[in-house]
């Protein structure tokens, strides 16, 4: 697979998962179901950002992922909805996807791969959501087609600033 090819991912095929972070309260509950899900090892985790608030960071399955991109070994794909996936069979550890991902996500485990979140390919072969969107309790964790992902941030935008024109007037 080219460069050229692994780009030309359609935006509009399959999931998209956002964490509206104005939303999130965390509670670390996302991270837990997904450490249950994964045998330990959970792919969203809680940083604290300010004194006193934690915030899950986890794998934003891009639509032009960097990290499939730069893959030598095309370990780095998108599954039939979208979601960036390893082939551990294929992957070398070479670390080029870490060294691509501005968010630094996939991580090079000690047996000689990487590995990411996959957004619970398991429970997604059986059409059921993610772990982490299933459990939030605030309803943080958006997932739905790119287009109602977007509309979806668009409105709250439009209301933030109606909101804020409203005080001024």
């Amino acid at each position: 697979m080219s460069s050229i090819e692994k780009l030309q991912t359609p935006t509009t095929m399959g999931f998209r998962r956002l964490i509206d972070y104005d939303r999130c309260i965390g509670c670390g509950v996302c991270e837990e179901v997904c450490r249950f899900i994964n045998d330990g090892r959970p792919f969203i985790v809680l940083y604290r950002v300010v004194s006193g608030i934690d915030r899950p960071i986890s794998c934003f399955h891009c639509a032009k992922a960097p990290c499939v991109l730069v893959c030598p070994t095309n370990a780095l794909s998108y599954d039939s909805q979208g979601a960036v996936i390893v082939s551990i069979t294929k992957c070398i550890g070479c670390t080029s996807c870490i060294a691509a991902c501005p968010f630094g996500i996939p991580e090079l485990l000690p047996i000689g791969h990487v590995d990411k979140c996959d957004l619970c390919k398991k429970l997604r072969a059986q059409d059921l959501e993610p772990g982490c969107i299933a459990t939030c309790p605030s309803n943080a964790i958006l997932w739905g087609s790119s287009e109602e992902i977007t509309k979806v941030m668009r409105e709250k935008s439009l209301k933030r600033i109606i909101k804020t024109y409203t005080l001024y007037t």
